[in-house]
């Protein structure tokens, strides 16, 4: 009786079919996409998106994380069965991760404080005479470098909007309706800020797992977002964070 047991509980660890899948979740905090609320929980667009598509997977959590880019994107590119949002669906990503969405359109300006009348910018040609800030490792990041812009890297969004308004920068790269969470958490007007330029609009926002992640996971992903997206909660959520 023994041994049958044994062999029971051993074809059990080796059948994945009858193992939960897990996963484990990163994020930046990134407004309205990711971010932890006044309680400490994080929530946000995106957050809500894998909440709901774990929850109709029945794939398991082991962990979820709100990290700084830099850490959270080198945790999801080196290790299987993790996820990552929100990730700009641009050619070097697709080869990095699987991406699932759309999660949402995206379009990044360039902003300066509204009292900065000495600031005018037509052009990235214009923008190159002021000091920019930007987050390290982002997509937006490595399109201002390519167009010849030589931006300041900091960790994170907020502290870019901190630098902006203490002088230190003459510009900052952000989605407005992102730009309107942090200036609300640290209480300053929207109106402080000024767009001065579309810098790019050229890309979506997605949700990315890791290239060696388990296909089974891959595909339960890719349904679920499916389903989320047929039956209108997908607007649902976008509106909720985007209007």
């Amino acid at each position: 009786m023994r041994q049958i047991i044994k062999i029971i509980a051993l074809l059990i660890i080796a059948n994945p079919i009858n193992a939960q899948e897990r996963i484990t979740v990163w994020a930046e905090n990134f407004p309205p996409y990711g971010y932890k609320d006044e309680a400490g929980k994080i929530v946000g667009l995106s957050t809500d998106v894998v909440q709901c598509i774990v929850m109709d997977s029945g794939i398991g959590i082991d962990a979820w994380i709100i990290a700084p880019w830099a850490r959270a994107y080198y945790q999801t590119q080196f290790n299987p069965n993790t996820v990552l949002y929100t990730v700009v669906g641009n050619t070097e990503r697709r080869k990095t991760f699987h991406l699932i969405g759309p999660v949402s359109d995206r379009k990044q300006y360039l902003f300066k404080l509204a009292s900065r009348k000495d600031i005018v910018v037509n052009s990235i040609e214009d923008a190159k005479k002021y000091q920019i800030g930007a987050v390290s490792g982002t997509a937006v990041t490595d399109l201002i470098l390519s167009k010849g812009l030589r931006p300041y890297e900091v960790p994170n969004h907020d502290q870019t909007i901190k630098m902006l308004l203490a002088g230190r920068l003459d510009l900052v790269i952000h989605l407005d309706y992102s730009l309107a969470h942090i200036a609300k958490n640290i209480g300053v007007e929207f109106s402080t800020f000024e767009p001065v330029l579309l810098f790019d609009d050229s890309e979506k926002y997605y949700i990315a797992l890791n290239k060696d992640s388990s296909p089974s996971i891959v595909k339960k992903f890719r349904r679920s977002f499916k389903k989320l997206e047929d039956s209108g909660e997908l607007t649902k959520i976008q509106q909720k964070y985007l209007q």
